[in-house]
């Protein structure tokens, strides 16, 4: 196994690119709005579909189990049971999913916690018996529809990735990023193509409803097509990650997105606090009928903030906030934060 002794940049990138898709989803949520009924909001709510619904909280969960082999890899070298060490870094994020949950009840930390101490006994198995079990599930769940099962295969398969050595290597292979990237590309737009073609008879904002015969019609094609939207999130998100890496292999587009890396590498801080920052506005300014179109302002404000103050937070402290409580909380003991 290989020795992660320094921070890889690519994986904040990319977390901190999961972070921009995750809120985007979440703030309809906690705003708890219903059907879309503008057109503008129609229009919002089908981009959401075809582009950001699961494929961004599937890279997230990807991240976490790369994430969990980075740790545990790392713990070997403390003087504590890595394992030990692991179970409190658990606890402690099912608390903060806890206490996040009583402001969103959709969250994941929660969820994240429980799969993650399914995931202890993977570290130890083969790479190759990681990969197979990993996509056996991962098909089993897409065929099943069964979204709250979606996060444990990703966790096997960013281990896996981590076990295989993939994420040394972000910055090579390019060729290959390249061809992951078009194989990708073309079943994301068969998926976008199959989309667009149920879109019209999904949405019950569409078309009027007379009878219960259409009414039992429409809600099986509404499953049907919220079912396309799990099964193709993986080959789409595969096809955002690989685009991106292959971007930040272009030097000037590293340094451009450079703010997305210090965003990244306070995922837990920012990802909590997008949920505060959106109380805060829909608390500032109640009585407002929220539109899907309004969240969407709402998050692109939540985005300059958040990139600008983790920007400025980290040229001070090595840690964000919660971060460094994650990391007091797992070792037991005071930390070094400046």
């Amino acid at each position: 196994m290989n020795k992660i002794s320094k921070r890889i940049e690519t994986l904040d990138f990319l977390r901190g690119f999961a972070l921009l898709g995750i809120i985007l989803v979440n703030s309809i949520s906690i705003i708890q709005l219903g059907l879309p009924e503008l057109s503008s909001d129609i229009t919002y709510k089908k981009f959401l579909d075809f582009f950001i619904e699961s494929k961004f909280f599937s890279i997230f969960s990807y991240l976490f189990g790369i994430g969990f082999y980075i740790f545990m890899q790392r713990a070997e070298d403390k003087l504590e049971n890595k394992y030990y060490l692991y179970l409190r870094r658990i606890l402690v994020l099912g608390i903060f999913g806890f206490l996040h949950m009583q402001l969103q009840p959709g969250e994941a930390l929660f969820i994240y916690s429980i799969f993650g101490l399914i995931l202890i006994p993977f570290f130890k198995f083969h790479k190759f018996l990681n990969l197979i079990i990993g996509t056996i599930l991962l098909i089993i769940v897409l065929y099943l529809d069964a979204k709250i099962l979606i996060p444990l295969p990703y966790f096997i398969l960013g281990l896996t990735t981590a076990q295989f050595g993939v994420i040394f290597r972000f910055n090579t292979h390019k060729k290959l990023w390249t061809a992951i990237a078009v194989i990708s590309g073309i079943i994301s737009a068969f998926g976008w193509y199959l989309l667009e073609k149920v879109y019209a008879e999904a949405h019950y904002e569409l078309s009027p409803l007379n009878t219960e015969t259409a009414i039992n019609n429409k809600v099986e094609i509404v499953n049907h097509y919220n079912h396309l939207i799990t099964i193709f999130s993986p080959f789409m998100s595969l096809f955002y990650v690989s685009c991106l890496i292959l971007l930040l292999n272009v030097s000037w587009v590293r340094i451009l997105l450079c703010p997305l890396k210090y965003y990244g590498r306070m995922a837990l801080t920012n990802y909590i606090c997008q949920t505060l920052m959106i109380y805060l506005v829909i608390t500032l300014f109640s009585g407002i009928k929220w539109t899907y179109v309004d969240t969407l302002w709402i998050c692109l404000s939540i985005y300059v903030i958040q990139l600008f103050m983790s920007s400025i937070w980290l040229k001070y402290f090595k840690l964000g906030p919660l971060e460094y409580i994650w990391k007091m909380a797992t070792y037991m003991r005071k930390i070094k934060i400046y």
